[in-house]
C-alpha cells in the first residue's frame, strides 16, 4: 500500500543523533519539527544538519514558542482548596496560599470580573471575583498544589500581549539562516499575528498558524486567509474550550482549512500511550483515522517521539495507520465536497484534472509547479491516481513533503512546455516504471517558470513525445 498522509515527527532528547533522525525518516518521517520552546540554537541547528544529511527528501518545520505567561516560584507545599479566595498579583513575589504571582504585566488589564484563569492545564481553575486597581481576587473553583512555574491561560481573557516575543524573533532569524521550511506560529489570534511573522521570514517560508485560542476559532477565516495551513492543536484547545467540544472543533478548523486550500494538520496526543508503550490504544488507533478521514493532509507525534522510549516504533505504528486509511481514501469527508472556492480559476482546473483522472483511470496527475499551489490543490480533492509534482525549486521541493498523495521530484528549468512535458514523459518511463500508452493527466502554466501561472490541463499518454 502507498501511504499518501503526511507524518510529522518531533525531535528532541530520544532521537538527539544523526543515524536516529535518519531512521525516523527512513520509516516514514516526512517532516523533522524542532519544538523551540525547548533546547539551544545549537542544539536546533545540530538537528536541520542531521536531517539534512538523509538521503530521502524532507521539510524542516520550526515551531516558535510565542509568549509564555507562568507562575513564578511558589512556597512548599502549597494546597489551594477548593470553594477559598486568594490574590492575584502580577508585581514578582513567591506565591502561596494568599497570594499567586503571575508574570503578565497586562494582568489587571486585560483580565475582568468572572473570567476565569487556568493553571497547569487547568488542574487548577479560578474565577475573578473582585477588581481593584493593583489587585485581583479570586475563587478557587478547583484546587490543588500550586508548583514553581506553571503556565497560566486565559480562556475568557483578550489578551493585548503580542504573539511574537524578542526571542520568537530572533529565533525566526535563525531559522531564516538555516532556510527551515515551515514556521508554526503559536498564540495566535488574528491575522494580524500572522502577518507579523510573514514580515520576518523569507516569502518563499510556508507559515502554519496553530489553532489552539479561542479566539483564534473565531476568526479562523481571517487566520487562513494569510496563513498557509492551520494545525489543531487539541492539547491547548482542551483548555481553552470544555473537552467535549475539541472534537467538533477538530472537525470546524479542517473543514475550514479544506475549502480554502490551505494545508491542515491534526496534532496532540495521537499516539500518547506509545511514549512508554509498545502498542497503541484502539481509542488512538481510531481517532488517527477519523482524524485523516476528515481532511488532514497530516499528522503530528510530539512527545510520542521527542521523549518517548520507542520513537521509531511510534513513527512504524503511525505510518501503517496511515496506510491503510488511505487505501480507503473512497471514505473520506472530502470526496464529496465541492464548494472550494478560493483562487477559482486555479480551483477549477485541479477539480477538473481529477475528475478527469478519475473517469478515464489515468495512472497519475503529473502538476508542474513553483509554489506547490497547484498540487496542494489537486490533492485537497483527494484524486485516486497518484500525484506526480515536477519543480525547479529546492524549498519548493521540501514543502511538497507535507502535502497530501504527493510525490514529489526536481527538474531542471526549462524554457518551453514541450521540453518539461518530454522530462517527465520520460522520467516516468524509465525510473518509475511506467508503460507506454499509460494515461497521465498533465496539469502546468505556459509560458513555463512562473508563478500563479497554471492554465493547462492535458490528457498524454505516455510515449507520445
Amino acid at each position: 500500500m502507498d501511504r499518501k498522509t503526511k507524518i510529522i515527527a518531533t525531535v528532541g532528547p530520544s532521537l538527539a543523533s544523526e543515524q536516529k533522525i535518519h531512521s525516523a525518516i527512513n520509516l516514514g518521517a516526512d517532516v523533522i519539527r524542532i519544538n523551540f520552546s525547548h533546547g539551544t540554537l545549537e542544539d536546533h541547528k545540530q538537528f536541520i544538519n542531521w536531517a539534512r544529511s538523509s538521503d530521502k527528501q524532507v521539510a524542516i518545520m520550526q515551531d516558535i514558542q510565542g509568549p509564555k505567561i507562568r507562575t513564578g516560584f511558589v512556597k512548599e507545599n502549597t494546597i489551594l482548596q477548593k470553594s477559598e479566595e486568594i490574590n492575584l498579583t502580577n508585581q514578582e513575589s513567591e506565591s502561596s496560599n494568599e497570594s499567586i504571582f503571575i508574570n503578565y504585566k497586562n494582568l489587571f488589564k486585560d483580565v475582568d470580573l468572572n473570567d476565569r484563569i487556568f493553571v497547569d492545564d487547568g488542574q487548577i481553575i479560578l474565577k475573578i471575583i473582585d477588581k481593584q486597581k493593583n489587585n485581583l481576587r479570586a475563587l478557587i473553583l478547583i484546587g490543588g498544589e500550586l508548583r514553581d512555574n506553571q503556565g497560566v491561560a486565559f480562556p475568557d481573557s483578550n489578551l493585548s500581549v503580542s504573539a511574537i516575543t524578542k526571542q520568537d524573533i530572533e529565533h525566526l532569524k535563525f531559522g531564516t539562516e538555516h532556510d527551515i521550511d515551515f514556521v508554526a506560529v503559536s498564540f495566535v489570534r488574528n491575522g494580524k499575528d500572522i502577518k507579523s511573522v510573514r514580515d520576518i521570514v523569507p516569502k518563499d517560508v510556508k507559515i502554519i498558524a496553530k489553532i489552539e485560542l479561542k479566539t483564534a476559532l473565531e476568526n479562523i477565516d481571517e487566520i487562513l486567509q494569510v496563513s498557509d495551513g492551520v494545525m489543531v492543536a487539541r492539547g491547548d484547545l482542551g483548555v481553552q474550550l470544555p473537552i467535549e467540544q475539541v472534537p467538533f472543533v477538530q472537525k470546524q478548523i479542517l473543514d475550514a482549512a479544506n475549502k480554502k486550500g490551505k494545508i491542515s494538520i491534526t496534532a496532540t496526543e495521537m499516539l500518547q500511550s506509545m511514549k512508554s508503550s509498545y502498542r497503541p490504544t484502539r481509542a488512538e488507533v481510531t481517532d488517527i483515522t477519523n482524524a485523516i478521514l476528515e481532511g488532514s493532509d497530516a499528522v503530528m507525534l510530539s512527545a510520542e517521539t521527542s521523549i518517548g522510549d520507542h520513537p521509531n516504533r511510534v513513527i512504524e505504528v503511525m505510518s501503517g495507520i496511515c496506510e491503510e486509511v488511505d487505501s480507503r481514501n473512497d471514505t473520506s469527508s472530502l470526496q464529496s465536497k465541492e464548494d472550494l472556492k478560493e483562487d477559482s480559476f486555479t480551483t477549477t482546473l485541479a477539480r477538473a484534472a481529477v475528475q478527469i483522472a478519475d473517469d478515464i483511470d489515468a495512472r497519475a496527475i503529473v502538476a508542474f509547479t513553483e509554489t506547490g499551489k497547484t498540487p496542494l490543490l489537486i490533492s485537497n480533492f483527494r484524486p485516486k491516481a497518484k500525484i506526480i509534482t515536477f519543480t525547479t525549486k529546492v524549498k519548493t521541493l521540501n514543502q511538497l513533503n507535507l502535502f497530501w498523495g504527493v510525490e514529489q521530484f526536481h527538474i531542471d528549468r526549462k524554457e518551453h512546455f514541450s521540453e518539461m512535458l518530454k522530462s517527465a514523459n520520460d522520467f516516468l518511463l524509465e525510473e518509475k516504471k511506467y508503460n507506454k500508452g499509460d494515461k497521465v493527466i498533465v496539469v502546468a502554466g505556459t509560458p513555463p517558470n512562473m508563478e500563479a501561472a497554471t492554465n493547462l490541463i492535458r490528457v498524454h499518454n505516455l510515449g507520445d513525445v
